[in-house]
C-alpha cells in the first residue's frame, strides 16, 4: 500500500530514521503520538513535497493507578515506565484518596478492572469530585461493561488500546 506521508525519528546525532508510513496526516500524527509514548523524543513527518512536520514528545506525565489486584498494579506499572509515564499506584480506593491529599499535580487516572463495580465506580466518581479537570480511563473486565463517568473504558485484555488512550489523554 502507498503511504504518502513518512514518519520519521530524529537520532541523537541530528539524522533520520524511517519509521512508518501513513494514508492522511491525521493519522500520521496520531501514530507520534502513540510511538512517542514508547520511545519519546523528536519525530519528522513529511509528504511527497518534502513538507516537514516536528513533533517533539511532552515531558513525562504523572499517571496515578488504582488497583486491586497488587500483581496487575505491578505489570501496569512496568509497562507505563517503558512508555515514559512517571506512575504511582495505590492498592485500594482508601489508600488512593489518602495518597492523593499529599499528591499536587496527576495527568491521568487509571483505575483498575478487579474489584467488583460499585467500589470501582465509587472511585470514579471521588476522582470527578476532586479532580474534575483530570481525565479518569477506567479498565473493564469486558468490552461491554463500562463506568458511565470515566472519560475513557477500554477492556483490560487490550493494552494496545490502553496506551492509545493514554497517549491521547495526557496529551
Amino acid at each position: 500500500m502507498f503511504s504518502p506521508f513518512h514518519i520519521l525519528k530524529v537520532q541523537n546525532d541530528g539524522s533520520l530514521r524511517w519509521t512508518e508510513g501513513a494514508l492522511n496526516v491525521e493519522r500520521a500524527k496520531a501514530r507520534v503520538k502513540v510511538l512517542s509514548a514508547f520511545s519519546p523524543g523528536e519525530y519528522v513527518i513529511t509528504n511527497l513535497t518534502g513538507k516537514k512536520i516536528s513533533i517533539k514528545s511532552q515531558p513525562k506525565r504523572i499517571l496515578f493507578q488504582i488497583g486491586y489486584d497488587q500483581r496487575e498494579l505491578n505489570l501496569r506499572a512496568q509497562l507505563f515506565r517503558r512508555c515514559g509515564h512517571e506512575v504511582l499506584s495505590a492498592a485500594d480506593n482508601e489508600a488512593a484518596k489518602r495518597a492523593l491529599t499529599s499528591i499536587d499535580k496527576v495527568d491521568v487516572f487509571v483505575v483498575g478492572h478487579t474489584a467488583p463495580e460499585p467500589t470501582r465506580k465509587e472511585m470514579v466518581d471521588w476522582l470527578k469530585a476532586n479532580f474534575p479537570n483530570v481525565k479518569i480511563v477506567a479498565l473493564t473486565p469486558s468490552a461491554g461493561r463500562q463506568l458511565p463517568r470515566a472519560d475513557c473504558n477500554v477492556a483490560s485484555y487490550d493494552g494496545e488500546e490502553l496506551l492509545s488512550i493514554l497517549a491521547i489523554a495526557t496529551s
